[in-house]
C-alpha cells in the first residue's frame, strides 16, 4: 500500500513538472510571437482601426442585445408563470421542472448586468477618444448612457419577478431582492440540499477562477511586454487573485 502511494505521488510530481515546463515553453513562444506581431506598425494600425470601429458600434450593439435579452427573459418568465398558475398543487415533477426552467430568466439579467458595465465603459472610450467626432458619435454616447440606466430597470424587475414566483412556489423562502442582506436571508431559508449545492458551486467557481487568474496574468504579462502597455493590467489581475485567495482562506478559517 505504501509503495502504491509513493508511486502515485511520484507520478503526480512528474506530471506537475511536465505541465510547468510545457507552460513555460508555450509562454516563451507566445511572447515571442506577440512581440513580433505588435512590432509591425501596419498590423498595429489595423488593430487600432478595428478597435475604433468596435468602439463606435458598441452602443448600438448594446442597445440591441438588451432589447433581445429583455424580451427573451420576460417571455421565459411568462411561460413559467403560466405553468405555475395552472399547477394543481400535487404533481411535484411539474414544480421540479418549473424551478429548473426558472434558472434561465434569472441567469439572463445577471449576465447582462456584467456586460452592461463593459458597454458603459466603452461610452467613456468614445467620449475621450472621439471628442471632435461627428454627430453620430455623440448619439452613440447618449444611447450608451441611456441603455446602461434602463438596463438596471429591466434586470432588477425581471429578477424580482422570478424571486417572487420562487417564493410563491416555496413559501419558506425569505428575502427581498432590494435588501442588501438578500443573499444571506435567502441562503438561510434554503434547506440542507440547496445549501450544499450553493457551497459546492462556490468552491467549483473558486477553483475555476484560480486557473482563470493564472492565464489572465500570463496574458497581461505578454501584452505588457509586447506592447509596452504598462503594468496596470498585470497588477490588477494579481490584486484580484490575491483578494480571492485570502478571502477564501479567511472564510475557511472562520467556519472551521
Amino acid at each position: 500500500m505504501k509503495k502504491t502511494t509513493e508511486k502515485s505521488n511520484r507520478t503526480i510530481t512528474i506530471i506537475f513538472i511536465v505541465v510547468v515546463l510545457i507552460s513555460i515553453i508555450i509562454g516563451f513562444f507566445v511572447g515571442g510571437i506577440a512581440m513580433r506581431l505588435f512590432s509591425s506598425q501596419s498590423i498595429t494600425d489595423r488593430f487600432d482601426t478595428l478597435c475604433d470601429a468596435a468602439i463606435r458600434v458598441m452602443p448600438y450593439a448594446a442597445l440591441l442585445l438588451n432589447c433581445i435579452f429583455c424580451i427573451t427573459g420576460f417571455s421565459l418568465y411568462a411561460g413559467c408563470r403560466k405553468t405555475a398558475d395552472s399547477w394543481d398543487g400535487e404533481d411535484e415533477e411539474v414544480i421540479a421542472r418549473l424551478e429548473e426552467k426558472l434558472s434561465t430568466p434569472l441567469i439572463i439579467p445577471s449576465v447582462m448586468m456584467i456586460l452592461n458595465y463593459l458597454f458603459f465603459g466603452v461610452a467613456f472610450a468614445i467620449d475621450t477618444k472621439f471628442t471632435k467626432g461627428p454627430t453620430m458619435e455623440n448619439i452613440g454616447i447618449g444611447i450608451a448612457f441611456l441603455t446602461f440606466i434602463l438596463s438596471f430597470v429591466w434586470e432588477m424587475l425581471l429578477q424580482g419577478k422570478v424571486i417572487a414566483l420562487e417564493k410563491k412556489l416555496n413559501p419558506e423562502k425569505k428575502g427581498n431582492i432590494l435588501d442588501f442582506k438578500f443573499q444571506k436571508e435567502w441562503i438561510e431559508s434554503c434547506d440542507e440540499a440547496e445549501r450544499m449545492t450553493i457551497y459546492r458551486s462556490s468552491y467549483d467557481v473558486y477553483k475555476l477562477m484560480s486557473t482563470v487568474y493564472c492565464f489572465a496574468w500570463l496574458l497581461a504579462f505578454v501584452v505588457s511586454s509586447a506592447t509596452g502597455a504598462g503594468l496596470f493590467a498585470m497588477i490588477l489581475v494579481t490584486a484580484l487573485w490575491l483578494i480571492q485567495t485570502i478571502a477564501y482562506f479567511a472564510a475557511a478559517a472562520k467556519y472551521q
